[in-house]
């Protein structure tokens, strides 16, 4: 499922622990009712703090602390929060800013700046936190602005998509209605949104599209029996978004618009009871010109300054002028490179100064490829094959700001490239395209109305994602609109379909809340395509359900369920971790530090092994913190065909499996880091299930 950055945040708001529970008022932010213990920042002042484990601890995981702001009514103040430590985030509450302010990147690098005026009498707050959960030193400051930062940045922010409200807006079946997104429409983290109503009935489906030509869509569906939000991006084509479902429960659902980068304008939603055909054409969101110095460009990059030429195995340093055209909201400079038509390449951008974002343009694409933190500690890598030989272009710059003058380093290899990037690689689409049609199917034919069980063993892989994959040809009569469904218990499905005349690889991913994907399409002239069963994560393994039918049925995987949450791996992921360093025992917590000098993972990330003594169907849950590393956590054991992984279940980047243990004997529990070259401390705690 996809998910944005206002679900990675919202805990931040949602009821604060330790010390104690605290309820929000009607209207004002919690954060109003927390000790600030005597902190106080003036105007022209700029202190030091530290965000520590000492601080209030948030339901999302995170710390914050509590500023009171000596400021004069009408005063327009600018407040800065800045770390070296973590990526700063920055709220503002008060008297007339119901919820509150918040910022993430307005200021320079990772750090975060609000600007605002204190227009009415009484206490206003600034709360100092960090976006990815981490502690440190930070410096806190308030100066005057006199209308520098643009005015009051007060806005109708809201915290929680359940209290919006629909003002008469209702969608039914069968509607295809016109709606307006603006600049008096609440806004939440940044994005307005707007939200309808819709009566769902137990157990009949519904499928609803946001279309929109003046923004990148977001869509959002809220309501009774949904553990989680459903969202979607482009799942219906374009820039479009798409969410399906078969309703658990009778009541009021609440369908809510949004844009994915800001943004306002007209949209459609149209609802039906099945989903429709997906638009085959691809997204290029629509740009607002930006105001200022800076020049705002969107799908152009031939107008972004070229700063000097790439050589293979040369590494380059380049420093930001801050009058960099921006291309997707972000400013970057323009590098040269010539290559040779199917050589591989690794690019890669890091500093130490920003969070880098790398783009990467030339003959044979479509459009530009991306990326933010594949070479990891927030540096950026592409990893791609030359479709051709001729001239490329490779674009530079932070992932959302930098200060002048701030330095980077570029260098794009042959010679390592296997290495570094572990044998994946983009290719151009028909690149991509050839090579997936070159896939041996082994004789697996389905046809309509068939359900099949297949096995992912990793053994084929996708050639760019590196998924693994189990080809297989779908024969159907020309014409025939029908459902491809994949389910499966042990893993987090994906789905390509490719061939047979249709444009290009169509992907489907989640689907009515299930980790299963169902794609829909009309089957071409020649009544035959290439189906690609696969999963989200590339070391998933088990058995899954092919089914191709006219009517849909349940999503819901086969039995039902898994007896444990988390994704299957190959147990010799964990082969070389090392013997066991100390036994977990149920309701304990262990406090341990990850070294060099530790084993490590397949993936390279340093590991170390506890023992749990579990008996037959105990229902247990393993929980992995750490805040100097993402961690990730494994459980092998007795009748378990593959080892149980995790990344990020737990929220805030920490792990969490739940299993009922299929017999008694000793488990093994590996926790690791996901990335290479990373040490830290972290808390590996096991616990009951609580249904």
């Amino acid at each position: 499922m996809k998910c944005r950055t206002w679900l990675a945040v919202t805990g931040v708001l949602a009821v604060l622990c330790a010390p104690g529970e605290v309820d929000a008022q009607q209207g004002r932010s919690i954060f109003s009712a927390l000790d600030t213990q005597g902190r106080t920042v003036a105007v022209g002042e700029e202190l030091q703090g530290s965000l520590s484990d000492g601080d209030v601890l948030s339901a999302g995981g995170r710390r914050v602390q509590v500023w009171t702001l000596g400021a004069e009514q009408g005063q327009e103040v600018q407040i800065d929060l800045r770390s070296d430590d973590f990526d700063a985030f920055l709220y503002v509450v008060g008297p007339g800013l119901n919820e509150g302010l918040r910022d993430d990147d307005g200021g320079s690098g990772l750090n975060s700046r609000i600007c605002f005026v204190p227009d009415e009498p009484g206490e206003y707050r600034l709360v100092a936190s960090s976006l990815n959960a981490g502690t440190g030193g930070f410096s806190l400051s308030a100066v005057p602005t006199e209308g520098a930062c643009g005015g009051a940045s007060t806005t109708n922010e809201v915290d929680d998509l359940a209290n919006l409200p629909t003002e008469g807006r209702v969608l039914r079946v069968g509607d295809d209605v016109s709606g307006a997104l603006t600049d008096t429409d609440p806004s939440f983290y940044g994005s307005a949104v707007q939200a309808w109503a819709v009566q769902g009935v137990a157990g009949s489906s519904f499928s609803v599209d946001l279309v929109s030509s003046d923004f990148d869509s977001f869509l959002t569906v809220i309501g009774p029996g949904l553990e989680e939000w459903l969202d979607d991006d482009d799942g219906a084509g374009r820039c479009d978004s798409r969410v399906s479902l078969t309703f658990s429960e009778t009541g009021e659902y609440r369908v809510v618009v949004s844009t994915l980068g800001g943004g306002t304008g007209a949209f459609s939603l149209v609802a039906s009871e099945l989903p429709g055909p997906v638009n085959p054409e691809s997204c290029v969101p629509p740009f607002e010109e930006g105001e200022g110095e800076y020049e705002y460009l969107e799908g152009n990059l031939d107008d972004v300054f070229t700063v000097g030429s790439l050589s293979m195995e040369t590494a380059v340093t380049g420093v930001m002028a801050g009058d960099e055209v921006h291309f997707r909201s972000r400013p970057v400079q323009g590098w040269s490179l010539e290559g040779m038509g199917g050589t591989r390449v690794a690019v890669t951008l890091t500093s130490d100064q920003f969070d880098t974002y790398l783009f990467f343009d030339g003959p044979g694409f479509d459009e530009p490829l991306s990326d933010d933190d594949s070479a990891g500690d927030l540096d950026s890598r592409i990893c791609v094959e030359l479709p051709e030989t001729g001239a490329y272009r490779v674009f530079a710059g932070p992932l959302s700001s930098a200060d002048d003058g701030a330095r980077y380093t570029l260098e794009a290899s042959v010679v390592d490239a296997a290495e570094l990037c572990g044998g994946v690689f983009e290719f151009s689409p028909e690149r991509a395209a050839e090579l997936l049609e070159g896939l041996d199917t082994e004789g697996r034919v389905i046809g309509l109305e068939e359900e099949l069980e297949g096995t992912l063993s990793g053994d084929v892989r996708h050639p760019e994602s590196g998924r693994p994959v189990q080809p297989w040809t779908l024969r159907a009569p020309p014409g025939t609109f029908l459902y491809v469904d994949v389910l499966a218990s042990g893993f987090d499905g994906y789905l390509y379909v490719l061939g047979g005349g249709l444009d290009g690889v169509l992907t489907a991913d989640d689907s009515e809340g299930t980790l299963n994907p169902r794609l829909s399409l009309t089957m071409p002239a020649s009544g035959e395509v290439l189906l690609l069963p696969s999963s989200f994560d590339t070391s998933a393994r088990g058995n899954f359900l092919l089914r191709v039918s006219t009517d849909p049925g349940s999503m819901e995987s086969p039995d039902g369920g898994s007896a444990t949450t988390g994704t299957m791996a190959d147990a010799s992921s964990v082969a070389d971790v090392g013997p066991p360093v100390a036994r977990l025992v149920f309701g304990g917590e262990i406090s341990g530090t990850l070294r060099q000098t530790d084993g490590m993972t397949s993936g390279g990330g340093y590991a170390q092994a506890f023992t749990y003594d579990g008996t037959e169907g105990e229902e247990v849950v393993f929980e992995l913190v750490a805040e100097d590393f993402d961690p990730f956590l494994y459980l092998v054991g007795p009748d378990l065909a593959w080892a149980v992984s995790d990344d990020d279940s737990a929220g805030n980047l920490d792990s969490r499996i739940e299993a009922t243990l299929p017999e008694g004997g000793t488990y093994t529990v590996v926790a690791s880091a996901l990335r290479e070259d990373v040490t830290g401390s972290f808390r590996l705690r096991v616990f009951r299930v609580i249904r």
